[in-house]
């Protein structure tokens, strides 16, 4: 019996963007059996694979924290990760497993008799609660996973990565019409001819949209950026397997609200202290305010004796990263409306990690048999 993959002409598929939805979508549509035959996949990306917010946010998965529009994609996506820490080794290759979640309040200006609810925990958490349990919430090591998922996608045969950035899109009157998508790739220019457009460009997507599409579509496809801080904290002891949303009262009376994710390789992510600091033009140009990081510190330390220098603790990193705002609030994954072969994947706010795979997916049927199958992403369509 002659396949179905055999007897459709081949796609030239274009992806902007190296991160967990652009990854995922390469290789959902690299492992179809419904991929034509001869068919050719390119990732375009400015600056690297996992450069931006796939490579430093936290990577904690939530199977049903989400609001109804995206509640199907995002527990469809969260049996996903699963699956592929199953099929690949994922617990040695990127840091999966399951975990628990708790909420806590500290407050360090009241004295309480209360027993922490974690060893490493200081004796001033006045109240913990259970947000999720090991049914629902589980972790990844997001540049890891986003770097070994395309690497499955780069061996395969008519596949490549280009480093640079698309500046503009034209397409043919011909139906069905062909795109020439130029890149800039420090300062040399290349053509790319696409029979389908997928953009994946995380904050990067709606001022994309612009350049490629117009002022009409790209406010359609508004994604704006919002930057966050983070650090990461290798300890002297071993950490649960724990992560914490807290909120804390300091000495001083000042509060915060750092995120906690212990993580199977002896280090902690912890993030928090977000601002509006503009978008940069690329991942490369993104760095952390010095401010932010050192109220994560003093919070981190507070929170714990071993997050501190002092008790043998080392600082692995102190970053930033501009997670993915759609403007509508909700995000973008489709068709984009009015253009053939064009799609979006983007706007997945902080639920990039968990929703990643899952957009990767449905865009891969869409693409390739017209329809998704695996999830109801009916309001998301651009």
């Amino acid at each position: 019996m002659t396949s179905p993959s055999s007897t459709q002409p081949a796609k030239r598929i274009v992806i902007l963007g190296g991160g967990i939805a652009g990854i995922s979508t390469a290789y959902y549509l690299s492992h179809s059996p419904s991929l034509p035959s001869g068919s050719s996949i390119t990732i375009i990306e400015g600056t690297d694979i996992a450069a931006a917010a796939s490579g430093k946010s936290g990577g904690f998965l939530a199977k049903d924290w989400h609001g109804a529009a995206t509640a199907s994609l995002s527990a469809m996506s969260y049996e996903l990760h699963a699956e592929l820490a199953g099929k690949y080794g994922g617990k040695e290759k990127w840091g999966y497993r399951v975990v628990d979640t708790l909420s806590i309040t500290t407050d360090a200006t009241r004295k309480t008799k209360k027993q922490p609810p974690l060893p490493w925990l200081p004796h001033d958490v006045h109240s913990s609660r259970s947000l999720g349990s090991t049914k629902t919430n589980a972790q990844v090591h997001p540049g890891q996973l986003t770097k070994f998922l395309a690497d499955q996608v780069l061996f395969k045969p008519n596949t490549s990565l280009l480093i640079g950035r698309a500046s503009s899109l034209s397409t043919s009157a011909s139906s069905p019409p062909t795109h020439t998508i130029r890149v800039d790739t420090k300062g040399r220019e290349e053509e790319v001819e696409a029979d389908v457009v997928v953009i994946a460009a995380g904050p990067w997507t709606g001022g994309l949209a612009k350049d490629l599409l117009g002022e009409k579509v790209g406010l359609r496809l508004g994604v704006e950026g919002h930057r966050a801080h983070s650090v990461v904290i290798r300890t002297k002891e071993e950490l649960s397997a724990h992560c914490l949303f807290t909120s804390m009262t300091m000495k001083d009376g000042s509060m915060g609200e750092p995120e906690v994710y212990a993580r199977p390789d002896g280090t902690a992510y912890i993030c928090g202290a977000g601002d509006n600091e503009p978008l940069p033009r690329t991942a490369a140009e993104v760095s952390p305010s010095s401010d932010a990081i050192s109220k994560l510190h003093t919070q981190s330390r507070a929170l714990s004796p071993l997050f501190d220098p002092a008790n043998g603790a080392e600082i692995i990193a102190e970053q930033a990263c501009f997670l993915p705002l759609a403007t509508r609030g909700r995000p973008l994954v489709g068709k984009v409306p009015g253009i053939e072969g064009v799609y979006v994947g983007s706007g997945l706010s902080c639920w990039g990690i968990t929703q990643g795979p899952g957009v990767g997916k449905c865009l891969a049927e869409l693409i390739l048999e017209g329809k998704v199958k695996s999830a109801d992403i009916s309001k998301l369509a651009p």
